[in-house]
């Protein structure tokens, strides 16, 4: 099951600060193929493969449906919440025996509306995913360890040199989405409940001390910036309409990356 650290516990501080953390020179801006518009600021090129992070922008109806990582596990933090994010109780830990109704029954998916400054580890093994339900975009940040998993979005997803005027997902990268997965370790349903049997609303995340939380920062202890005067939470892949500090910013950005290229 996914473990939460959740905003609103009397019993652990009152939510997870995420660090400013040091981006890599030339951050990958992808349109994933469920929607998601990615930022990988940290991929394991630079970080001996320990991890990759990518801020997040989410609009709605986005989102990957059920899936399962085999190789890897998550973080996700959700600085506004807004976000549905789902997970089985079961472990699924074969990759080559999945719930789809005919290898194994499709299982059951317990469903939580995250809240501001909710932390949540993902384990491998475990269906999961998680879908924006609301009428705006919502932030999100997402850690992966081992970093297995960026060269897979690379492979399937749009590389964008806006964040503007996004395109619609092509068919070709949702079916990538699911053909190329298993090379990454991933199991992809092709279509939302291929691997579910129901739906609840009944996920009640365990309640206790910030153990993950912990794991995270020392996942990410060589990349935290020191005494920044940066706020901790940037979201560089926000869809809406963005400071003329955050435009300059991404046209820095794809100005060093064509210039490199060219």
């Amino acid at each position: 099951m996914y473990f939460i650290v959740p905003s609103d516990c009397t019993s652990v501080s009152p939510s997870f600060i995420f660090p400013p953390i040091k981006s890599d020179p030339y951050p990958v801006l992808l349109q994933g193929p469920a929607g998601e518009i990615f930022n990988f600021a940290k991929i394991g090129y630079t970080t001996n493969n320990s991890y990759a992070l990518a801020y997040v922008a989410l609009p709605p109806n986005a989102g990957p449906p059920a899936h399962i990582h085999h190789w890897t596990n998550e973080w996700f933090y959700f600085p506004e919440g807004g976000v549905v994010i789902f997970s089985s109780y079961q472990m699924f830990p074969n990759d080559s025996m999945i719930p789809n109704g005919n290898q194994l029954p499709k299982t059951n998916m317990h469903r939580y509306l995250t809240k501001p400054g909710d932390l949540i580890y993902g384990p491998a093994f475990y269906v999961h995913g998680y879908r924006n339900e609301d009428n705006v975009t919502h932030n999100l940040i997402t850690v992966w360890t081992p970093d297995l998993i960026s060269q897979y979005f690379f492979a399937v997803s749009q590389i964008l040199t806006s964040p503007f005027n996004i395109p619609p997902v092509t068919n070709s990268s949702k079916t990538l989405f699911v053909t190329e997965a298993p090379k990454y370790g991933i199991n992809m349903s092709a279509y939302w409940d291929e691997y579910v049997a129901n739906w609840t609303d009944d996920w009640q995340p365990p309640l206790g001390p910030t153990v993950d939380g912990q794991s995270l920062l020392s996942v990410l202890q060589n990349d935290i910036v020191q005494n920044s005067t940066l706020p901790p939470i940037i979201s560089y892949a926000a869809l809406t309409e963005p400071s003329s500090a955050l435009k300059y910013l991404f046209l820095s950005i794809i100005f060093e990356i064509f210039s490199s290229v060219f």
